[in-house]
């Protein structure tokens, strides 16, 4: 899914099993971070999953150089939309996101 930003564009893969969705890549350009472009196309897959009772997965992993505390800004950013970390490695975590419960 791609969100076009005049010249540019930011963009979201992701892909879906039968039980979960799993979101591949999360790309914003530079210029136009910090506007809830990403957020919006993120919650957007969140609320795909949740209407179909899916977990979300990511692996959260800083673009350019490693440092950890972009990885720890990173991690902080996605348990804001609801994902938990299942696993870290050195330049990664693993999360997921349960789907939220259904009213009624």
């Amino acid at each position: 899914m791609k969100w076009f930003l005049g010249d540019d564009y930011a963009q979201i893969r992701f892909s879906e099993s039968t039980r979960s969705f799993s979101v591949d890549i999360v790309m914003v350009p530079a210029a136009h971070r910090g506007q809830g472009i990403g957020t919006t196309l993120i919650q957007h897959i969140i609320h795909l999953a949740d209407c179909m009772g899916k977990d979300v997965y990511l692996s959260a992993r800083p673009i350019g150089s490693f440092s950890a505390e972009k990885l720890d800004r990173l991690v902080a950013y996605y348990r804001r939309l609801g994902f938990e970390v299942i696993d870290t490695g050195l330049t990664v975590s693993h999360m997921r996101r349960e789907p939220a419960a259904r009213p009624g």
